[in-house]
């Protein structure tokens, strides 16, 4: 049901964080754009401008006869000297009147008297004026073209007069550039509320024409920190704002628009806030119709799934068939295949444990072993009175063999006891062939909780005897080594003996694999009843039983050289063998 509640959710979750990706970004674009083309329009005004200065100063320099006059303002004829002034006020009132929408006052310095005539709307002013300080002041170190500067009632343009031959300062212009100019700049670009403009002059210093400028603090270093372009408009965009940037008339003046970019978030959020209310409501549909559709599917499903969990061997639950659909096709299934593998369990493995527990048995009641086991009891004791300890040594680890084979109780012994079991065979078999027969047994310290199923070690040590050293004359050499390596148990039983040819060794890998015990070599011991059923083969299939397929026996072996036989065993903790 989640799933299928994410399939239909997910698409139109998906498509509505597109859409509103989208429309905040077509917002975005809409006001670069927007502000692209009201930044060229600014420039182009302030263009003007400072072009109408640049015109306005260079009417007064090339003015021959007001260049002329400008030598006898300070003629001692008082006469002479108010004609002159009279002259000069007026062509500057002409020029002042000229320009009225973009200067308020007109000021001329002459240098050589340290003279500044203003004239104004409200009247002219001669006046003695020292420009090493102020703004006049860069006119001393190098002829100037225009540049402004921000005074307390204002922000004035500037030009220095220098004569054309050796370029000695003469004097300067400056004119007060009008308010309603600073204003008409702000109009065209305060298109958001809540932008910040900022113009400064070549110098970095902020004029007048700036605003909102406190809302972005440290203006100096915001300004300093800007990538400004020498040509053309810039954007940048920051973690709060997007600047655009240029510069105007190579530099005289620079102009930043800064908006921020909750502004951009505001301006998209009601076509997103629709979104999302869209979006969230066919979501609800998709869930909705997704529960509906999922519970009519998932209910026989996991009426199924946990009638599947409640299955256990030999009590297998059917399940009723109600539909006539995949589904009901599934239930029917479902059916067949737990008949199938009741069957299964019952005629495979129920009948091979049946077969091993019965096989064992059979071993256990060849003989009467409790009358066994009490004669050789008595056989010691007379052997001890007689003086004789090798008989007595040789009955008691016959008894011991004896008790271990008749013994009851689960198919896993440990390593301790099996190993005993396995020396105790030995030390039979080497007092029979004393002098002839050697046995070389390593091992490594294991586990104490480590087991493996009875009798898997003595068997195959009994198989080397009887199949590969009694037909060999001379000495017989059987080595047993039982290594650790991680979490696994190497075993190898290797002998000297008369080994296999490759035709019988490979019938054998073959009965080992396949299950038929009549290809296994040992099977002639089996017929003639020599512990029958208690083999390679039994072995082999035992580890798998325990243990799982991968665990079994492997045989190596070449004529005239000997047979080594290997298995690996895992360690496993003392839960897992007790639930086994």
């Amino acid at each position: 049901m989640v799933l299928m509640i994410c399939l239909t959710t997910l698409p139109v979750v998906t498509v509505t964080w597109l859409a509103s990706s989208n429309t905040r970004h077509s917002v975005e674009q809409e006001m670069i754009s927007a502000n692209n083309s009201r930044m060229e329009w600014a420039n182009q005004y302030l263009n003007e401008l400072i072009e109408q200065m640049n015109i306005l100063f260079y009417t007064v320099q090339i003015n021959s006869e007001l260049m002329g006059n400008l030598q006898q303002i300070a003629n001692p004829n008082l006469n002479v000297q108010y004609q002159t002034q009279k002259y000069v006020g007026d062509t500057l009132t002409s020029l002042l009147h000229s320009n009225s929408r973009k200067i308020d006052d007109f000021t001329l310095y002459i240098h050589e008297n340290k003279q500044a005539l203003s004239v104004s709307y409200v009247g002219r002013l001669i006046s003695f004026m020292d420009i090493r300080t102020g703004p006049w002041s860069r006119m001393l170190e190098t002829p100037t073209n225009i540049y402004f500067k921000q005074e307390l009632n204002g922000v004035y343009a500037f030009h220095s007069m220098n004569r054309f031959e050796d370029r000695k300062l003469l004097g300067g212009l400056s004119v007060k550039i009008n308010r309603k100019v600073w204003d008409e700049v702000g109009s065209i670009l305060g298109s958001e509320p809540d932008s910040s403009i900022f113009l400064s002059n070549d110098e970095g210093e902020l004029l007048s024409g700036s605003k909102n400028e406190q809302a972005l603090g440290d203006i100096s270093m915001l300004l300093k920190s800007l990538a400004v372009p020498d040509s053309g408009l810039g954007i940048q965009k920051t973690n709060k704002y997007y600047f655009f940037m240029q510069k105007v008339s190579n530099g005289k003046l620079t102009l930043i628009k800064a908006i921020p970019l909750e502004t951009i978030n505001r301006s998209a959020q009601p076509t997103i806030n629709a979104g999302i209310v869209t979006g969230s409501l066919f979501v609800a549909a998709s869930i909705i119709l997704s529960i509906l559709f999922s519970l009519r599917i998932s209910k026989p499903i996991i009426s199924l799934a946990r009638t599947m969990r409640r299955a256990e061997i030999q009590s297998f639950e059917l399940k009723s068939v109600k539909n006539s659909d995949e589904l009901g096709l599934l239930e029917h299934g479902y059916n067949s295949m737990m008949q199938r593998i009741k069957e299964l369990i019952e005629v495979e493995y129920q009948g091979k444990i049946d077969i091993k527990t019965a096989q064992l048995r059979t071993l256990q009641a060849q003989i009467n072993p409790h009358f066994l086991n009490n004669t050789l009891h008595l056989i010691g004791g007379m052997a001890l009175e007689k003086d004789a300890p090798e008989i007595y040594r040789v009955t008691r680890v016959i008894g011991d063999l004896l008790r271990y084979s008749i013994s009851t109780g689960s198919d896993l012994v440990t390593f301790r006891d099996e190993l005993k079991h396995m020396q105790n065979y030995i030390f039979i078999q080497e007092q029979r062939f004393t002098g002839r027969c050697q046995v070389v047994v390593e091992k490594d310290d294991l586990p104490s909780e480590c087991r493996l199923p009875k009798f898997t070690l003595q068997p195959i040590v009994e198989n080397a005897f009887e199949h590969g050293l009694h037909k060999k004359e001379g000495s017989w050499l059987v080595e047993v080594r039982i290594k650790r390596i991680r979490n696994q148990i190497l075993i190898a039983v290797q002998d000297d003996g008369i080994g296999l040819d490759e035709e019988k060794l490979g019938l054998i890998r073959i009965g080992l694999r396949s299950g038929n015990e009549n290809n296994s070599k040992f099977s002639e011991d089996e017929q003639s009843g020599i512990r029958k059923g208690i083999g390679l083969k039994n072995v082999d299939s035992r580890l798998k039983l325990h243990f799982g397929e991968r665990y079994g026996v492997r045989i190596f072996s070449k004529l005239g050289k000997g047979t080594i036989v290997l298995f690996i065993l895992p360690i496993q903790e003392k839960e897992e063998f007790e639930d086994v």
